[in-house]
């Protein structure tokens, strides 16, 4: 793909660790280089589908602001979408039968456990975590009744992990420090504790952190809220965090050690650069923005972002606390956020349930586990964030240099990967002005 719509478009591949996989040159003619970064997904075709939907609507909304020449630069890293993010324990109150149901119900969630770590495989590919991956399953059977194996899936769980990327944004830290057997008991989480935002009807769908389309969930055993036979509603609930972290750890390197010193690389005659995230490269460019060098990143637009509401904050001492005290952007910084978004409000939910604090609201503002793409930027001062309503298009904002702007969005984003549409193309295109 040379252009989207009339814009010169570049891909930026990056591997595991955030090296660039081959250089990129842009024309010289190019004042303006728009570094944009895709979340959860399958493949470099679902993270380009996505970036020409957007820049389409961009070109549509007036392209280039007046006297500039635009280039886009695509970020691609390995990443994958997985299908759920909660399971729970079915509560069936009928006695009648319950032992015969409770075996075939067992059955099924050992099948289940066993495909999602023969998908796992396809992710955690050396032959250490492969090896690891079958020692998991050789567990599963002894799940229910031995803690012995709790513990000993949870720890192997934690060694495909890399701990230096845990904090206590997401409870990551209580993940790899607590008993593995209570955190199965923590993780055990019946149908009826699920909120009714995440299991009504379109809530219970496969709800993935990144680009891609909503799939059905099949017979109610996937999706959202998937329904297992016991304690092994948390052994998925372990493995899903664990894919969880490790896309969470892998965005932060490759925004740290990649697409930073990339646009510190940018030639002089790039005059500005644009940061634009969705999902988890939210966080790939929030991580670019805090490690860069360079004083050319004129605005930042988080759409939909997979990490802490908190994340930002003084007060929260949050992990990207550095990119306000800093400066690193020197325009407006954007947020997207929808209560229409369940797969933000799912992961931060989830990990009140690994910390044992259950007593939250479920993913909103006063939710300390809450994502920024549920609820904007929230503790912040002041005077460092404006909260506003994302606008039709050919509407007027009022943005400013090195202010947050939280712009609420229900109205024209209906999902997590809803951002594609003239409303936030503008929005984007106004905060480059």
């Amino acid at each position: 793909m040379n252009d989207i719509a009339g814009i010169p478009y570049f891909t930026a591949e990056f591997d595991i660790n955030g090296r660039l996989k081959a250089p990129v040159t842009l024309p010289g003619d190019v004042t303006d280089a728009i570094v944009v970064s895709h979340g959860w997904n399958n493949d470099r075709e679902d993270a380009e589908s996505l970036y020409r939907a957007l820049f389409t609507s961009f070109s549509a909304v007036g392209g280039a602001p007046p006297n500039r020449t635009v280039a886009i630069v695509g970020v691609i890293w390995p990443s994958k979408r997985f299908d759920e993010l909660v399971s729970a324990t079915s509560s069936n109150g009928d006695a009648a039968g319950a032992a015969a149901l409770h075996a075939k119900a067992s059955k099924e969630s050992d099948a289940m456990l066993v495909a999602r770590l023969h998908e796992m495989a396809n992710f955690f590919a050396t032959d250490a975590q492969r090896a690891t991956l079958r020692e998991l399953e050789a567990l599963i059977p002894d799940l229910q009744d031995k803690k012995t194996a709790q513990r000993a899936f949870v720890e192997k769980v934690r060694s495909l992990l890399d701990p230096s990327a845990a904090d206590k944004e997401d409870a990551s830290k209580t993940f790899f420090a607590d008993d593995g057997a209570e955190i199965m008991q923590r993780l055990t989480i019946d149908e009826d504790d699920l909120d009714d935002a995440i299991t009504e009807d379109g809530g219970s769908a496969s709800l993935p952190l990144g680009v891609g389309t909503v799939k059905p969930a099949t017979g109610g055993a996937a999706g959202i809220a998937g329904f297992l036979s016991g304690i092994k509603a948390a052994a998925m609930n372990v493995l899903n965090f664990g894919t969880y972290f490790e896309m969470k750890s892998r965005a932060g390197k490759v925004g740290a050690n990649g697409v930073a010193p990339f646009i510190d690389a940018l030639p002089a005659h790039v005059e500005r650069i644009h940061l634009v995230g969705h999902s988890f490269g939210g966080r790939v460019v929030t991580a670019a923005a805090a490690n860069s060098k360079t004083d050319r990143i004129r605005s930042m637009s988080l759409l939909q972002t997979a990490f802490s509401h908190n994340g930002f904050s003084k007060e929260k001492n949050g992990f990207f606390r550095a990119v306000v005290d800093k400066q690193r952007v020197k325009g407006p910084i954007l947020v997207t956020h929808s209560v229409n978004d369940k797969a933000v409000g799912v992961a931060y939910p989830m990990a009140s349930r690994i910390s044992g604090d259950t007593t939250a609201a479920f993913g909103d503002k006063n939710d300390k586990f809450g994502g920024l793409g549920r609820n904007g930027a929230q503790h912040m001062a002041a005077d460092e964030v404006s909260e506003g309503k994302l606008l039709p298009s050919g509407s007027a904002y009022q943005f400013a240099a090195g202010k947050f702007f939280n712009l609420e969005a229900a109205e024209f984003i209906k999902g997590h990967s809803d951002i594609t549409g003239r409303e936030v193309a503008h929005a984007i295109r106004t905060a480059m002005s």
